[in-house]
This record gives C-alpha cells, sequence and structure tokens, in this order.
C-alpha cells in the first residue's frame, strides 16, 4: 500500500452541530432514513454545576485492518492500494451483516435507498452495506471529503497518516467516547486483531 489516508478531530472544537452528518447525506445522495455514514454521538460527565460534553463525530475509520474485510464471507469489502481507503462493492454484497457485528465503530449502513448514492459505484443489490468513502470522487477532483470541507469549526481534517501525525504532533489514537479498537460491535475480542483505525484526535479535557 502506497500510502494510508486518515481523518482527525478536534474534540475540542466540535459544538455538536451535526453539520458534517448532514453534508455527507446531502453529497452522497444517501437517502433519508437511518443509514448515516457519520455519526455524532456525546458523552456527559459531572454534576451541575460542573458539567462536561464530550462530543465526537465519527464515520468508516478506514482501518489498517479492518475488521469488515477480513468478516465478510463474500469478499464484498477490500482496501484500496493506492489510498488505504476501505470500499464495498455492492454487486457483491449479499447483506449478510456480519461487517456490521464486526465493526467497532458502526460503520457498515443498512438501509432503503432507491437513489444511487455513491457516484463511482453501482447498486444492484438491493439493500446492501453502505458507508463512508471518505469522499474518494471528491478527493479525484482535489476536494476534501465533505464532511472535512463543511464543519464550521474545523474540528475535521484528513490526508495521509503521515501528514497528520506531522500537522497535529500532540494527537492522539482514542478520545472520550472512542470504542475499544480490538473488540467488536458486541465486545467480544476480534479474531483478526486490533483494527488500528485510521484516525487522530486532539482530546478535551
Amino acid at each position: 500500500m502506497s500510502k494510508q489516508l486518515a481523518f482527525y478531530f478536534d474534540q475540542t472544537r466540535c459544538m455538536g452541530c451535526s453539520t458534517c452528518v448532514v453534508a455527507c447525506k446531502s453529497w452522497n445522495n444517501v437517502k433519508p432514513g437511518k443509514a448515516s455514514w457519520r455519526k455524532l454521538s456525546s458523552k456527559e460527565s459531572g454534576t451541575f454545576p460542573d458539567v462536561k460534553i464530550f462530543n465526537l463525530v465519527m464515520s468508516c475509520n478506514h482501518c489498517a485492518n479492518p475488521a469488515c474485510t477480513a468478516a465478510c464471507p463474500v469478499g464484498a469489502i477490500y482496501k484500496r492500494d493506492e489510498d488505504g481507503i476501505v470500499i464495498v462493492n455492492r454487486d457483491l454484497c449479499q447483506s449478510i451483516k456480519a461487517c456490521a457485528v464486526a465493526c467497532p465503530y458502526g460503520a457498515p449502513q443498512f438501509a432503503d435507498d432507491a437513489s444511487e448514492p455513491v457516484k463511482q459505484a453501482s447498486w444492484a443489490v438491493a439493500h446492501p452495506m453502505q458507508k463512508c468513502t471518505m469522499c474518494w470522487d471528491r478527493q479525484a477532483e482535489g476536494l476534501q471529503p465533505s464532511c472535512v470541507a463543511s464543519c464550521p469549526q474545523r474540528a475535521l481534517d484528513f490526508g495521509t497518516a503521515e501528514e497528520i501525525a506531522a500537522k497535529y504532533p500532540t494527537a492522539v489514537r482514542t478520545v472520550v467516547g472512542f470504542p475499544q479498537t480490538d473488540k467488536d460491535s458486541n465486545g467480544n475480542t476480534l479474531k483478526s486483531g486490533d483494527t488500528v483505525p485510521s484516525i487522530f484526535f486532539k482530546p478535551k479535557a
């Protein structure tokens, strides 16, 4: 693999406005409903008047060792050699949903989709898996992913893992609310090992 693209999330900047969530759905034409390629969650700590809120917006983390690829029995999910983006081939997907169980981050989405959300993908199968593509179509035009470009607080960024590490030298690999990287959605240890998600953080104290 020539490079690994990664996200960066500054938890101190995020105000939980959901602009990135809406921008992602809009750009990718994801039909209104339960499917959301990027999701916002919040955790509270403390008691009034000393209360803190920790926001986390997360999509597919395009892991270095994706659990979804290892779990898919029909080989519908693959990792691109040129940039490390994890992609689902919806023509092959049979909605078995083993990927959804394996993924610690809730990235695989299953929902009704009458339209064609991904410009570079065929949607031949009824209700196959869909997920963040890190806006590979926007990147091909020299644009940032829609979530990054839309964030009014500049809480999101992306680049190669090396670029992110150099640009944000104090970045860490986890924040409040982030799942365990070696556990599946049910909390079981992944047989495929730690997923090594391609995301860096600035945590909120």
